[in-house]
């Protein structure tokens, strides 16, 4: 349909050429005239103005304005050289109108495809969810091609569709997705002028990843449809480069948020290496003040037997204490290696090694009772002795050390399933819901442990680098008030 400002050009070529056409008209006593050449003027200026339908009306008008003074010529003189100069002219405009006017509409089209395919790719760049995308891709095909426009794509599993409902099966829509090509309907026979629609794929690499119909009340020429398959093509491409350049944006995202945790991660790591160090440290000086302490008392002075004897555990004590921050430094290199605990495997009974550990954490004297719960069933488990020890007098070195005074701290041991389930559960204030996933962590201490009892955050995390060299597991519960109970699993003896 022409535009208002296009009729209005019509009119002005029109007046033109008959204007042309009086002067050239009083200007018949010269043959050849030079006004002859004035009709070009409109012819150029309409196709320049109106493409095709402007250079072929505008070429008509000039014909039909210069032919009754060419016949008058004819007539007058015959078909002499300034007759046929002026049918030569004459056949001139009729072919320039048409074939400059062609040239013009069809630049024109393809400016205004470079411009569509333009403006979606400025639509795709906004960082908005796919369906508000499709929605806007939508709105702006619908403008520019005057028609009414529907866009589906798959997304995964599903189908995000804009403009209409999502296409059926046997729809033209359908078709296009199943024959992976262009499905022209000329009449949907929805209304009584014809109404066109063209379905065709969105492709990206072969694969079709949606849909675009257009559909027009009016004439949806070939050429049109043709362009309108190069779209697709160009919106499909698009839409990929906007998923790759969204999911490049997440993962750049993503990446600057670990980078982030990380740095942190690694700022409280050291700061809490740095703690242990120095808390180690001064954990060093205490037993090795007491070996030397009592050691000299014994070498310089003269004492009962049972005054040695007691102070030969002293001292045992403190070896052992002083071997356990050993092994924690050891173990401390380990973990950062990421290497697992060396383990010797041997059977060991878990009744003993139960008592052993409350023994060897000060027994009856402690004002915390222990309650050890060896089920019959248990025999032993295949564990290194000396890991072992350590698991179990971590777990209870915890447990005691944060339970109140005259509370009881339970070890049960019961067999299941080629397992033997060790548990030890006190009645202490517990750990907060949001600290214990990371209890396990190295160095990591709850914060309402800090400060209530001395530690290094590695306890736990050593339980179960050497639980798990075992092949076994270890799990923790706390209730906020009540207590914790860690439980842990190793394998049973055949």
């Amino acid at each position: 349909m022409i535009g208002r400002r296009q009729t209005t050009g019509l009119l002005v070529l029109g007046a033109c050429v008959i204007a042309i056409a009086g002067l050239a008209a009083d200007a018949t006593a010269q043959a050849a005239s030079p006004w002859r050449h004035a009709y070009a003027l409109p012819v150029v200026v309409g196709a320049l103005t109106l493409g095709l339908i402007g250079g072929t009306v505008t070429a008509l008008a000039s014909l039909m304005a210069q032919a009754p003074t060419l016949f008058i010529r004819v007539e007058a003189v015959g078909l002499g050289a300034g007759a046929v100069d002026e049918l030569v002219s004459t056949a001139v405009l009729l072919i320039l109108g048409p074939l400059l006017g062609s040239r013009v509409t069809e630049a024109r089209r393809q400016s205004e495809r470079y411009a569509t395919i333009l403006a979606i790719q400025e639509a795709l760049g906004d960082e908005r969810p796919l369906p508000e995308l499709l929605e806007a891709l939508c709105r702006l095909l619908g403008d520019r091609l005057a028609a009414t426009v529907t866009l589906a794509v798959r997304d995964g599993d599903r189908w995000i569709v804009a403009g209409a409902d999502a296409p059926a099966g046997d729809s033209a829509a359908g078709c296009a997705i199943v024959t992976a090509g262009a499905v022209f309907v000329p009449d949907t026979g929805h209304e009584t002028r014809p109404r066109r629609r063209l379905s065709t794929p969105l492709s990206v690499r072969g694969e079709t990843v949606g849909v675009l119909t257009v559909e027009r009340l009016g004439e949806l020429t070939a050429a049109e449809r043709r362009a309108l398959v190069g779209l697709a093509l160009h919106i499909g491409a698009a839409l990929e480069n906007a998923r790759l350049a969204a999911r490049q944006r997440r993962f750049a995202d993503e990446l600057a948020e670990k980078v982030r945790a990380a740095t942190d991660r690694l700022a409280t790591l050291d700061r809490a290496k740095s703690a242990f160090v120095a808390m180690a440290s001064h954990e060093l000086r205490t037993p090795l003040t007491a070996l030397v302490g009592y050691s000299e008392l014994l070498a310089t002075r003269t004492f009962s037997s049972d005054e040695v004897r007691r102070q030969a555990e002293i001292m045992r004590r403190q070896t052992r204490r002083l071997a356990a921050i050993i092994d924690d430094f050891l173990d401390l290199s380990r973990l950062e290696r990421g290497e697992a605990p060396p383990v010797r495997l041997a059977d060991v009974a878990v009744g003993p090694a139960l008592t052993a550990a409350v023994e060897l954490l000060g027994g009856p004297q402690r004002a915390t009772r222990v309650i050890i719960d060896c089920g019959p069933e248990v025999t032993g488990v295949r564990a290194d002795p000396h890991a072992l020890e350590r698991i179990l007098m971590n777990l209870l070195s915890n447990a005691l050390k944060y339970s109140p005074a005259h509370s009881a701290v339970t070890m049960r041991a019961r067999a299941a399933s080629g397992k033997v389930v060790i548990s030890v559960e006190d009645a202490g204030r517990g750990i907060a819901p949001d600290a214990l996933p990371r209890v396990f962590e190295p160095y990591f201490r709850a914060p309402e442990a800090v400060g209530r009892a001395p530690g290094s955050g590695l306890g736990l995390a050593m339980v179960k680098a050497l639980v798990e060299a075992h092949h076994g597991g270890v799990s923790i519960e706390s209730t906020v008030g009540i207590g914790t109970r860690v439980t842990l699993q190793l394998p049973a003896v055949p």
